[in-house]
């Protein structure tokens, strides 16, 4: 892989990372009363939001060590699919648009990095 790739790689899995720990998982912890609701409100446990945003965190902080970046790539895209499916069956298309950008973000991630992993 060039150097620019591994650039980018890391930009990207950085950007990733900040967005699943500071973003999405971090306010899922930190101020559990606003996401909650929203997790009831589509049908899942209270006790759902603090477990997806403990495992957010957890994937994020796993994106930035090389030999776990597959793995967290790989949970983070389950969460997201998960996302994308609650908010098309609740009829908010408009609000999947994001989860399927990351998606797409970390399946590339997660290729490069297990593909890294193989060599």
């Amino acid at each position: 892989m060039s150097k620019g790739m591994k650039i980018a790689l890391w930009i990207v899995s950085a950007l990733l990372a900040a967005m699943f720990i500071f973003a999405s998982g971090g306010p899922k912890l930190l101020m559990p009363g606003m996401a909650k609701p929203m997790f009831v409100k589509y049908g899942y446990a209270a006790w759902f939001a603090t477990f997806i945003g403990a495992c957010e965190v957890l994937g994020g902080i796993g994106l930035l060590i090389p030999r776990l970046a597959a793995l967290a790539a790989a949970g983070l895209s389950i969460i997201m699919v998960g996302a994308i499916y609650t908010h098309v069956t609740h009829q908010e298309t408009a609000h999947a648009i994001t989860p399927l950008v990351l998606l797409v973000l970390l399946l590339g991630v997660g290729y490069v990095r297990f593909k890294e992993s193989r060599a």
